[in-house]
């Protein structure tokens, strides 16, 4: 990522070194002259004409290895694996930079694809930390995706359980129906280490990036909780940091019923559908009769 000294002077820098500012646009010189992006070497180049944006689409593949475990210290949780695919035209590329070299942070622009295989950059809310510990000791998106835990049929009502889960996007498992434009072998394969002062990252198409049932952070505190049926919503970018073609289908409901007594966990249906707790379930389909 490449960021001015234009850009860096009219942005507004905080106490952690990060930097706010409005989205803005700048065009990047042609893909085949710009070795910093990793798609740049799969993309291949349409034919003259209108010029559009190969733009990724996120979705959320259905959650799986849900299941109950005690922690050491004796509380329960609900463990899950998640997986981010990207079903879009072009890729999702992340490229995060340093504004203090002494920090842990990164700022993040999005390298947008277009048809005639050039490329634009765009400024985000995005924020990329440096993380150690379990499968990590590289950095990630902060909160690229959400899982909440509530009581379906009640909006408004307790959310039993949040996690905020950063990202290394990296192309770690191939879509089994991928759309057309997948490339063959993965593109994006590195998150940085402590030293690094740039990093790019992303999905690339028909990619999907998976964090298993057993890593940090996959897990919500249920310990306490009511035996009875609950809704689990996953959100993919949740915060709407990065541009897609399709902004409407970041999400999916997984309905459970839940005893913690006997340690059970029963998965009773699951839609890529709009959830979250101040969001009423869909009415039951109305089967017509004919008389």
């Amino acid at each position: 990522m490449r960021i001015s000294r234009a850009a860096r002077a009219s942005a507004i820098v905080l106490g952690l070194g990060l930097i706010i500012a409005s989205p803005i646009t700048t065009v990047s010189a042609k893909l085949a002259t710009d070795s910093s992006s990793p798609a740049a070497l799969t993309r291949s180049v349409a034919p003259s004409g209108t010029v559009t944006d190969l733009l990724p689409d996120l979705r959320m593949a259905p959650l799986y290895g849900i299941g109950l475990v005690k922690a050491p210290n004796g509380h329960i949780r609900l463990r899950f694996g998640t997986i981010g695919w990207n079903v879009g035209a072009g890729p999702l590329e992340a490229d995060g930079v340093k504004v203090d070299p002494t920090d842990r942070y990164m700022v993040v622009r999005q390298r947008v694809f277009e048809s005639d295989g050039s490329s634009r950059t765009r400024r985000t809310a995005a924020v990329m930390v440096y993380d150690v510990g379990q499968h990590h000791n590289h950095y990630h998106v902060v909160q690229f995706m959400s899982v909440q835990l509530y009581t379906a049929g009640q909006p408004g009502g307790d959310v039993y359980g949040l996690r905020k889960i950063g990202y290394c996007l990296v192309d770690a498992r191939k879509m089994s129906h991928p759309p057309a434009a997948v490339p063959p072998s993965p593109v994006y394969l590195s998150c940085g280490d402590l030293q690094s002062t740039s990093v790019t990252m992303g999905l690339d198409v028909g990619w999907g990036d998976d964090y298993p049932p057993m890593w940090e952070h996959q897990w919500i505190d249920v310990t306490g909780i009511p035996k009875g049926k609950y809704r689990i919503c996953a959100t993919v970018d949740p915060l709407g940091q990065f541009l897609e073609s399709n902004e409407t289908n970041n999400q999916r409901w997984t309905d459970v019923r839940i005893d913690t007594s006997t340690m059970t966990v029963t998965i009773l249906d699951t839609s890529a559908e709009a959830c979250g707790p101040n969001v009423p379930p869909a009415p039951p389909a109305v089967t017509s009769m004919s008389h």
